[in-house]
């Protein structure tokens, strides 16, 4: 169902981010380990896309149904723009916060 759809991409992430990041935090002296964490990492990537394709993007489009036509133009413009921008503007200050931690 809905919840289903929308906690399967969180889901595959947190499960393959542990396994990669274990791999970099215990593999830093050995080129080896560094290797599975690029291809746990290449493996996450992939699926992840892969799953907010196909289960999370068809999922959020399901909460506009129950809305009239008038809301649901009004709302999925608001929700797309703003979201979007607001996402956006959130990933890039974590990240820069990240970068002067680090």
């Amino acid at each position: 169902g809905w919840k289903v759809g929308a906690l399967a991409t969180p889901g595959i992430m947190a499960i393959l981010a542990l396994p990669f990041f274990a791999c970099i935090l215990l593999g830093l002296d050995s080129p080896a380990r560094l290797e599975i964490a690029v291809i746990f990492g290449t493996i996450q990537s992939l699926l992840s896309k892969t799953s907010k394709y196909a289960l999370f993007d068809p999922t959020t489009q399901m909460a506009y149904i129950p809305l009239d036509d008038e809301s649901k133009v009004k709302g999925k413009a608001a929700i797309d723009v703003l979201g979007s921008r607001i996402g956006k503007s959130g990933g890039s200050l974590i990240q820069q916060g990240l970068v002067f931690v680090f």
